[in-house]
C-alpha cells in the first residue's frame, strides 16, 4: 500500500524548501558583504601603513640628517601645512565623505564634480597668498624664510590635490584604488628625500625638503584624475546643482572649518610656542623625539579615513541605537589596539631613542620622559575618535567646535605655563592635559547629543 503525502504537507514542504533556499542566498550575501568589509578595512590599514611609514621615514631621514635649527624650520612649515589640509578637510573632504556616503548616480557625481571644483579654488587661493607673503618676506631681507613660505605655497596645492583624490576614493570604501596612490606618491616621496639627504644634502633646505613632497603628490594626482574619472561629473551649465552642494558642504563644514583650526592649535600649537619662547632649535629637538610616537599613525590613519562614511551609514542602516552600538564597539576596538605601542613607547623610551638617533641628542634632558608621556598622550587623544564620528554622524560639527575650544584655552594658559617653567618638558605634559579634558569634554556632547536623538529630538542638528 502506498501513502501519499498531502497536499498541505506538499505545500509545507515547498515553503521550507523555498525558505531555506532563502536563507542560503541571504547567508551567502551577508557571507559576501563581510568579505568585503573585511578586505576594505584591510585595504585601508595597508594604504596607511604606507603613507604613515613613508611619512615617518621622510621625516626621520629629515631628523637625523639635518640640523636641529633647518629641521625646526620645516616642521614649523609641515605643521602649516597639516593646517591648510586640516581646513580642506572640514571644508570638502569631510563633508563628502558624510555627505556623499549615501548617493547614488548621478547625484553622487555631480556632487564630488563641485566639490573638486570648490577644491581647485581653495588651493589656488591658499598658493597666491603663501606665494604673495613669502616674496613680501624675502624683499624684506629674510630671504630663507621667504623662500620656505614661496615652496610651501608651490607644494600645497598638490600636496591637497592628492589628499582630496585619496579621500574621496575612501567615501565609496575604494581603499585599494587609495592604496594604489598613495603607493605610488608616498613610495616617491620616500624616494626623493633619500635623495636629498644622502646624495644631496649639501642642497638640504626646509624648502627643498617641501619640493620633495610636492613633486610626489603631483604624481599622485594625476593617477587620481584616472581613478576618479567615473566619480566626478561636471556640468557647465547646471549652476543650481553646483551652488546647492556647496551651500551643504558649507553648511556643514562650516563649524567642522572652526573646530579643526582649533585642534591644530590644541595639537601642533605647541611648536610655535616653543619656537616662540625657546628658539627654532628646541622646536627640532623636540619634535625628533615625538616624532617617534607617529609609528602610531598606521592604525589611526586608516581609522581617519576610513571610519567616518561608516559612521554615517551605521546611522543610515540602524539609526540612533545602531550608531550607539558601532560608536561603542569601534571605542573599545581601537582602545585595546593602542595598548601595544604604549608599552613598547613608554616602556623602552630610552632605548628607542639612542637606536633611532645615536648619540646626535644625548647632551638633551628629559628626551625618554617627553617620549614616553607624548606616547601616553597620543593615545588619550586617539580614543576620543569614535565619539567624534559620533557627533559627525549626527550632524553635529558645531559640538565639536566648542568641544575644541578647550585645547586653545588650556594651551594658553596651563600649557604656556608649563613650558615656561619646563622648557620642552612641559610640551607632553601640556598635550596630556589637553587630551584627557578632550576625551571627557567628547564624550559628555555626544552623549548629549544621542539624549536627545533617542528622546525623539530633531534627527540632525541644522548647524546654523
Amino acid at each position: 500500500m502506498t501513502f501519499k503525502p498531502s497536499v498541505a504537507l506538499v505545500a509545507a514542504g515547498t515553503r521550507a524548501s523555498g525558505a531555506v533556499r532563502a536563507a542560503g542566498r541571504y547567508a551567502s550575501r551577508g557571507a559576501r558583504a563581510a568579505r568585503g568589509a573585511v578586505g576594505r578595512a584591510g585595504w585601508a590599514v595597508t594604504d596607511q601603513c604606507v603613507v604613515s611609514a613613508a611619512n615617518f621615514l621622510t621625516i626621520f631621514l629629515l631628523a637625523r640628517s639635518l640640523d636641529a635649527v633647518t629641521f625646526g624650520v620645516f616642521m614649523l612649515a609641515y605643521t602649516g601645512l597639516l593646517l591648510l589640509t586640516n581646513m580642506q578637510s572640514a571644508l570638502v573632504v569631510q563633508p563628502h565623505n558624510v555627505l556623499a556616503a549615501g548617493l547614488g548616480q548621478p547625484q553622487y557625481a555631480k556632487f564630488t564634480g563641485a566639490l573638486a571644483i570648490l577644491q581647485a579654488f581653495y588651493c589656488l587661493m591658499v598658493m597666491a597668498v603663501l606665494v604673495l607673503l613669502g616674496s613680501l618676506v624675502a624683499v624684506l631681507g629674510a630671504t630663507p624664510a621667504g623662500h620656505t613660505l614661496i615652496a610651501l605655497g608651490m607644494i600645497a596645492v598638490p600636496w591637497m590635490g592628492q589628499e582630496f583624490v585619496r579621500r574621496v576614493l575612501y567615501t565609496r570604501g575604494r581603499a585599494r584604488a587609495a592604496a594604489v596612490n598613495d603607493s605610488i606618491t608616498y613610495g616617491l616621496q620616500l624616494f626623493g628625500a633619500l635623495v636629498l639627504t644622502q646624495a644631496a644634502a649639501a642642497w638640504a633646505t626646509p624648502a627643498s625638503a617641501l619640493i620633495v613632497l610636492g613633486l610626489s603628490s603631483v604624481v599622485g594626482v594625476l593617477v587620481g584624475l584616472w581613478q576618479l574619472r567615473d566619480d566626478v561629473r561636471i556640468d557647465r551649465e547646471v549652476w543650481d546643482d553646483r551652488m546647492t552642494a556647496w551651500s551643504e558642504a558649507w553648511n556643514f563644514g562650516r563649524w567642522l572649518t572652526a573646530q579643526n583650526a582649533m585642534a591644530w592649535f590644541g595639537a601642533q600649537g605647541h611648536a610655535w610656542v616653543v619656537g616662540l619662547m625657546l628658539g627654532v632649535e628646541q622646536v627640532g629637538i623636540l619634535r625628533a623625539a615625538t616624532h617617534l610616537v607617529n609609528v602610531m599613525n598606521p592604525l589611526m590613519q586608516a581609522c581617519f579615513s576610513y571610519l567616518p562614511s561608516r559612521g554615517s551609514l551605521a546611522r543610515l542602516t540602524g539609526g540612533a541605537a545602531g550608531l550607539e552600538r558601532w560608536v561603542n564597539r569601534t571605542f573599545w576596538v581601537l582602545l585595546v589596539a593602542t595598548v601595544p605601542f604604549l608599552v613598547v613607547l613608554a616602556g623602552f623610551s630610552e632605548e628607542i631613542l639612542a637606536l633611532a638617533y645615536g648619540e646626535k641628542f644625548a647632551n638633551q634632558e628629559h628626551l625618554a620622559l617627553i617620549l614616553s608621556l607624548a606616547a601616553l598622550g597620543q593615545c588619550v587623544a586617539f580614543s576620543k575618535f569614535p565619539f567624534d564620528l559620533g557627533l559627525l554622524a549626527l550632524h553635529s560639527p558645531r559640538s565639536l567646535f566648542y568641544v575644541y575650544l578647550i585645547p586653545v584655552l588650556l594651551l594658553l594658559t596651563v600649557g604656556t605655563t608649563l613650558i615656561y617653567f619646563l622648557g620642552i618638558l612641559g610640551v607632553p605634559l601640556s598635550g596630556l592635559l589637553i587630551n584627557s579634558a578632550l576625551l571627557i569634554a567628547t564624550w559628555r556632547a555626544y552623549r548629549g547629543r544621542m539624549k536627545a536623538e533617542t528622546a525623539g529630538g530633531p534627527a540632525a542638528e541644522a548647524p546654523r
